[in-house]
């Protein structure tokens, strides 16, 4: 990785909620250039764009949001890298994440996976829960009463430029990531993404609070966050990446299997042979010995359930890799 100078771990550069993008892709002009090893602060909105503030704010339809929005889920960016060529990796160490003091969950009609999947809810009203942020944890509001939950803050969206095409920012795809929604994108630890086009064009927003496996209303606990980031080139060969987009953190290595519109049970099918590749080639083992382990401990994080958007975290403790012998 280039990121030896101390001057460049020391550069801290800073994007404000108003340098926004509703698409990726190699023709979005970036909002700021930087060097390889320096830092990013990322200013981010939610989802929503800032637009739905309290419960009387609400979408009866798909349709009906994009009336009121300029999109879903953009993006605080891109910011181009110098010396980040098609060919290379990003190393997106995720150093900080700061929440606001309150989030929104929203209930679109037919957008939740119950309702457009199988259709056991179809009477459902749009809906609006406004939910404070204090204290380490995230308070919705019931008609019991409050229920507490923990706060574990996850970025929602965050990606690079993909391949010859621009694309609106909530789409995923394995070429360059996007809206994953994955619980272990958060503070601690490291993203690694393939570069598609110079400069690699990369950016970040949709924090979360707090979410449940499979974000099964379509919506989490949404809201504005300030996130800290090191970005750093590194290649291929010395992060090993196999194709699927990695998470990786003290004691694990993930990898994502976000492929659009394919059933989730394909995208886990997808990080497997991933996660599979990579073991063999940082850790010596035969193709046998990490089929027979992976089976013991391999675990799976369901990201997405919704339609297309259908995607599945595999990840192995490192202690099963480096205590062997």
């Amino acid at each position: 990785m280039d990121n030896t100078n101390p001057k460049r771990k020391k550069m801290m550069h800073h994007l404000t909620r108003d340098q926004l993008s509703y698409y990726v892709g190699p023709n979005v002009e970036p909002a700021i250039s930087i060097k390889s090893g320096e830092e990013v602060l990322f200013e981010t909105t939610d989802c929503f764009s800032g637009k739905i503030k309290s419960h009387e704010d609400t979408f009866s339809s798909y349709a009906h949001s994009l009336e009121l929005l300029p999109g879903w889920n953009p993006v605080t960016g891109p910011v181009y890298i110098e010396n980040a060529h098609p060919g290379d990796c990003l190393n997106i160490e995720i150093l900080d994440i700061k929440l606001a003091d309150k989030g929104i969950t929203s209930y679109v009609p037919n957008l939740g996976m119950l309702t457009s999947s199988y259709q056991l809810t179809p009477d459902l009203e749009p809906e609006t829960r406004e939910c404070r942020i204090s204290d380490g944890h995230v308070y919705l509001p019931t008609t019991k009463g409050e229920i507490e939950i923990p706060v574990a803050p996850l970025i929602g969206t965050i990606s690079v430029a993909p391949k010859g095409e621009t694309i609106a920012s909530f789409k995923f795809g394995a070429g360059h990531l996007g809206n994953v929604d994955c619980k272990e994108i958060t503070t601690g630890n490291a993203l690694v993404l393939p570069v598609n086009v110079e400069g690699a064009l990369f950016g970040l927003g949709d924090v979360h609070a707090a979410q449940g496996d499979g974000e099964i209303t379509l919506t989490a606990i949404e809201t504005t966050a300030e996130v800290k980031t090191r970005i750093s080139v590194t290649t291929p060969e010395e992060v090993a990446f196999c194709g699927c987009p990695q998470i990786n953190g003290a004691d694990f290595i993930g990898s994502i299997g976000c492929h659009f519109g394919n059933l989730v049970s394909e995208n886990i099918k997808y990080a497997y042979f991933d996660l599979m590749k990579r073991i063999e080639k940082q850790y010596g083992f035969t193709t046998m010995d990490v089929y027979h382990l992976l089976s013991q401990v391999g675990e799976i994080r369901v990201c997405q359930l919704l339609g297309d958007f259908q995607a599945a975290l595999v990840r192995v403790k490192k202690c099963y890799l480096e205590n062997s012998g």
